[in-house]
């Protein structure tokens, strides 16, 4: 019985001895492979994984019903962003010489883990012929070696989002340039840092247009430097949600670890769109929320901004060309016609919260309110856009666009559903049906709730900058 007992007793101590080894155990951490790039993407949610030690938490959209796929080398859609920059060049006698065509900037974020040195290319295609063709050095972001995570007060934050590589505008060559205007192809590939492999990851579509000027005396005047525009008014359809917890580092398109933080670790909601405005104006001073669920208002009048709505903009997705000229008789003297297409940035922050410690302070908070959303942005009694949503598990449910993997957002970003005022609200002055432009630079709309938002956009104004003897 003696020996039986001391058994028992060494194969107990035994179990203690490596359940605690298997505890204190550090996580491996694998280097990326020399033919591929580093998987570590949940491949069921589509979301990776946290830092080492950080505590599994809940993501703020539903993923119900969402298709498996790998973010693994997968372009962040909503990101993209294209500009057209007409080469500087001093005016000068020889006409000929002031066009030098333009150069393109982009803006691009590609979710995975990649090695260190790794780059993007961006190519530029006009009938499959190239035009130019770009390297540009990516900004590598990996939260298992982030400095910024080291410490405290951001650990307790959620971490669960995509490691991945941008560029933050800074992937372009002044002196890369063309004078081909129209439908273009843009072709984004991937350059391993380890080998130098190149992988096609995304073609957008962009059209191109150039916008002629004039200078110098009014009775004589001579051609200036053209400005070249890429339109977008495809985009004029398009919305998605995302909460976040300040726009101090640039909301949706700044670095997720510089979100700012506080005892109450609360999120906003800001929704992302864009539109085309007349060049000085600005939008309404004072716009509020009128919110339903399920066809119930929501009270707001005790929230902590009550139903206020702010409006920002995004800057990052601005696109502006001028287009001057003296052709009409009044222009012959005084200042030149100017006709300005502008494509901007537009972020509604609603007073609609999710997360978070709110003892003391009413939020309304999203999670409390399942089921079908509309909210209307209203100002001086007009109805300036209408957004609608599913609630479904405390999150927003994920658009069908992204359940077929047609479109990829970041982690916590998810396509709504965006109905505007007929015939336009009263800051838009450019607005153009274009449903075969499809959404984020070119992508075809693969479903109809996709499809529908398009369709039901308005006409407005001129589509494109027009000569002072044809305006009306």
């Amino acid at each position: 019985m003696m020996y039986r007992t001391t058994a028992i007793l060494i194969l107990m101590i035994f179990s203690v001895s490596v359940s605690a080894q298997i505890r204190l155990r550090l996580p491996k951490v694998e280097l990326p492979k020399k033919d591929s790039v580093q998987e570590t993407v949940n491949k069921t949610n589509g979301t990776t994984p946290g830092a080492a030690g950080e505590p599994d938490q809940k993501k703020l959209f539903s993923t119900k019903g969402l298709k498996t796929y790998d973010r693994q080398m997968v372009m962040d859609d909503a990101y993209t962003y294209f500009d057209a920059e007409h080469k500087n060049k001093t005016a000068s006698s020889s006409l000929s010489d002031q066009d030098v065509g333009w150069y393109m900037r982009s803006n691009l974020r590609l979710l995975g883990t990649f090695p260190e040195r790794s780059a993007f290319r961006v190519v530029l295609k006009k009938s499959g012929r190239q035009l130019t063709s770009v390297r540009c050095d990516g900004v590598i972001k990996t939260k298992a070696k982030d400095e910024k995570l080291r410490s405290n007060p951001m650990r307790k934050y959620s971490l669960n989002y995509d490691d991945y590589m941008s560029t933050d505008l800074h992937c372009f060559k002044e002196d890369v340039v063309t004078k081909e205007t129209g439908q273009m192809d843009v072709d984004v590939l991937f350059i391993n840092g380890d080998t130098d492999e190149e992988k096609l990851v995304r073609t957008y579509k962009i059209d191109v247009h150039r916008a002629t000027n004039v200078r110098g005396n009014a009775s004589r005047p001579e051609q200036d430097v053209p400005s070249y525009y890429i339109q977008r008014h495809a985009e004029s359809a398009v919305a998605f949600a995302y909460f976040d917890y300040t726009l101090r580092s640039g909301g949706y398109n700044g670095d997720p670890v510089d979100r700012g933080y506080g005892e109450r670790d609360v999120r906003t909601l800001r929704l992302y769109t864009s539109y085309s405005p007349q060049a000085g104006k600005y939008m309404p001073n004072s716009m509020f929320a009128r919110c339903a669920v399920n066809g119930q208002p929501i009270d707001l009048s005790d929230n902590r901004n009550r139903d206020n709505v702010k409006s920002y903009s995004s800057g990052r997705v601005d696109e502006v060309g001028t287009y001057t000229d003296r052709l009409a008789a009044k222009y012959k003297t005084g200042g030149p016609y100017v006709d300005k297409v502008l494509f901007k940035g537009l972020v509604f922050e609603l007073p609609i919260y999710t997360g978070g410690n709110t003892s003391g302070i009413r939020y309304v908070k999203i999670e409390d309110h399942p089921g079908y959303w509309e909210c209307r942005i209203v100002a001086d009694g007009e109805t300036l856009r209408t957004f609608r949503w599913k609630v479904e598990d405390g999150k927003i449910a994920v658009h069908a666009e992204q359940k077929s993997g047609n479109i990829n957002l970041f982690h916590d970003a998810v396509l709504v559903d965006m109905e505007l005022p007929a015939g336009g609200a009263v800051f838009d002055y450019r607005l153009s049906p274009m449903p075969n432009s499809g959404l984020f630079y070119g992508i075809p709309w693969s479903t109809a709730e996709g499809r529908s938002m398009e369709g039901r956009l308005p006409k407005k104004g001129d589509r494109y900058h027009i000569p002072s003897n044809k305006a009306k």
